[in-house]
């Protein structure tokens, strides 16, 4: 521990002390060193990328703001047809400007949970703002290098409500520790199935949900009559 307290310091002096990178250039050097462009994303709002594959999926790249003057980039889909939040109306998020991370990975995370790193390691995926913009281009530089294949494979696996079923059943094979975030694949796993004309694969799913998260009776209502809304031919 003392050691990486030392690295942590020696890292201050590295990069010429404390200096807060401004929100405004965290933003455009996100953008730079993504250059969403290339991809085909464009801005949806300071942060988040999207690039629409169809009226159902948006695929999305958001650089997240995490505690300790931490960011993160995590990379998934938003959905139209999975609403969110759910209480106390239903929301729908059908545009880019609102496009919402409704399935997602986060390499970061995913990094911690290895069990192979030893206790000095710098997690390689998180990107510190508060030591100057050559630190925070250099560690975001580094973090995307990490993600961006994976996450372009991910994206080409996800174009398709049966290849988001498949992402779901990934996500639900996993390990469920830690921050649970919604609405989460258990969520968007009942409403792609509804989306498919699966209702009563998709019910069952939403009964799961409602058991582990301990819904409401509003938050049960709201879903269950969105679910009937988008198992519709047009919904």
């Amino acid at each position: 521990m003392k050691d990486k307290i030392q690295a942590f310091y020696d890292k201050v002096e590295k990069y010429g002390g404390w200096q807060q990178v401004p929100a405004a250039r965290i933003y455009a050097i996100f953008e730079e060193i993504i250059d969403p462009a290339t991809l085909g994303f464009t801005t949806a709002k300071p942060g988040l990328l999207a690039r629409l594959i169809d009226g159902d999926i948006a695929h999305v790249i958001k650089l997240r703001a995490l505690k300790g003057a931490s960011y993160d980039v995590c990379f998934g889909v938003s959905l139209s047809y999975v609403p969110y939040p759910y209480v106390p109306q239903v929301k729908w998020h059908r545009t880019p400007k609102s496009a919402n991370l409704d399935l997602f990975e986060e390499p970061q995370v995913e990094w911690w949970r290895a069990s192979n790193h030893k206790a000095e390691e710098v997690n390689p995926y998180l990107v510190n703002v508060s030591l100057g913009e050559k630190c925070f281009r250099e560690e975001l530089s580094r973090a995307w290098e990490g993600t961006s294949t994976q996450a372009m494979s991910w994206f080409d696996a996800a174009r398709s409500l049966q290849g988001i079923l498949q992402k779901c059943a990934v996500h639900l094979s996993r390990r469920q520790d830690g921050v649970r975030h919604l609405p989460g694949p258990r969520l968007v796993h009942a409403f792609t199935l509804g989306k498919l004309g699966r209702p009563d694969e998709a019910n069952s799913e939403l009964d799961k949900f409602f058991e582990e998260y301990q819904e409401n009776a509003a938050a049960r209502a709201n879903l269950q009559s969105a679910l009937e809304l988008i198992s519709l031919p047009n919904g």
